[in-house]
């Protein structure tokens, strides 16, 4: 599991301008405790609640659009009218925009807000109060990163020092020019960079954004990601009690992406290991082995586990339900005619 810190200015660029869109962000979210361990301290959470609305309010103002008025010389040409109409269509589309836009940054509803949202609920914040006095003191005497009498940046710092496991690497991504080295900005300090290597023992691999990120460590984390499912599906099939199972399950809900021998093996799991297949109407195993299996067609299933595990979860459940409803009319129909 790669271990990961974003700046809060990677963050607020999702209200502003960014070559981050929303879809690197959704990836993220999909590996976050999965493949990635990200570190969020308080301190980051508070500078992007701060700025939020300084970084929408710059971003509105390129997004204003100004009405212009048409010269009389334009009426007496033949496109003046469908240009009018179009141009009049488009303001008002634009105008309507803006006010649903609007309405979603007061309510924070933004898909920015509900994108971050999504990935801190999966994280715990690491609280900084233990980490401001080492912050000053280092900014005092003129150790990165900070600048302005502002030293933010050094406790977050000064954070992922105490919190991030020794001898791990941490990936780090930040446009702040606080941590970039001053030869080249595709490269961290060489303070910092040398701080890490002799508190840690280990190395930090600085970004500038979200994209080369994903780039270069997307197929490593996708091995790390199957590797890790390989391991729970291990873990489900020697599972020896109830409770064992109940929070495999759990781990494996968090995972998405099943192949056609994931699924197999997985079904065969829960035909053959009693501690599955006795609990396998239980909610949360019913819901991981419905999702699952919830893009397959029965008639097309060759005669393996995955079918019949597929027809027990849907098929069983219906017959169940008439068994019960018989019982029903039957205990109805004896309860009217003894009376």
């Amino acid at each position: 599991m790669k271990n990961l810190f974003i700046d809060s200015n990677i963050w607020l660029s999702l209200y502003h301008f960014t070559n981050d869109d929303l879809a690197q962000f959704s990836k993220l979210k999909d590996m976050v405790n999965k493949s990635i361990r990200l570190f969020v301290p308080q301190q980051v959470y508070d500078e992007i609640t701060r700025n939020r609305e300084v970084k929408l309010k710059d971003a509105l103002k390129s997004f204003d659009i100004k009405t212009f008025r048409f010269p009389a010389f334009c009426k007496g040409y033949s496109e003046f009218e469908t240009v009018r109409i179009a141009y009049n269509s488009f303001m008002n589309q634009v105008n309507a925009w803006k006010k649903t836009i609007d309405t979603d940054i007061e309510t924070h509803r933004l898909p920015a807000d509900e994108t971050i949202t999504q990935i801190f609920e999966t994280v715990e914040l690491i609280p900084c109060q233990d980490y401001i006095d080492k912050a000053y003191m280092r900014y005092r005497i003129g150790n990165p990163p900070g600048k302005d009498n502002k030293y933010g940046d050094a406790i977050n710092w000064e954070c992922l020092l105490a919190n991030v496991p020794n001898g791990e690497d941490l990936y780090f991504i930040s446009a702040d020019k606080d941590y970039c080295s001053d030869l080249t900005d595709e490269r961290i300090k060489d303070f910092l960079r040398l701080e890490w290597r002799s508190v840690k023992g280990s190395e930090i691999h600085y970004y500038k954004n979200l994209v080369p990120f994903l780039t270069e460590n997307i197929s490593d984390i996708k091995l790390e990601a199957e590797a890790e499912k390989q391991n729970l599906i291990d873990q489900l099939s020697n599972s020896g009690s109830f409770q064992r199972t109940h929070a495999t399950i759990a781990m494996l809900k968090m995972f998405s992406g099943w192949t056609e021998d994931q699924i197999e093996e997985l079904c065969t799991i829960a035909e053959d290991n009693t501690q599955v297949s006795w609990i396998l109407k239980d909610p949360d195993v019913f819901e991981f082995y419905s999702n699952i299996l919830s893009e397959k067609n029965l008639e097309n299933l060759p005669d393996s586990a995955t079918k019949r595990i597929f027809e027990e979860l849907y098929y069983s459940d219906s017959q169940d339900e008439q068994i019960d409803a018989e019982a029903n009319m039957a205990d109805t129909l004896e309860e009217y005619f003894n009376h």
